[in-house]
């Protein structure tokens, strides 16, 4: 691993943490909104969706839907454990 490789690495699992934090804190305030949580489900729904979208415009179709079940799977481990 160069030292390139390890700053990128470093730098996307901050950011994945900050956009985490970020839609937690959001999906928390519009849960206490009337309606709050379709509300929230919806947000929740659009950041993934643009996500993905992002991925595939940034990274390829092949690319994104390797995220995405990856994504499906530790959903499923989650759920298992």
């Amino acid at each position: 691993m160069t030292a390139f490789t390890e700053l990128a690495e470093t730098i996307a699992l901050e950011e994945q943490s900050a956009f985490a934090n970020t839609l937690s804190a959001r999906i928390e305030a519009i849960k206490d909104l009337p309606d709050g949580n379709v509300r929230a489900r919806i947000y929740a729904a659009a950041a993934l969706i643009g996500g993905a979208e992002l991925m595939q415009h940034l990274e390829g179709t092949e690319a994104a839907a390797r995220q995405l079940r990856a994504l499906a799977d530790r959903l499923e481990r989650r759920r298992l454990n």
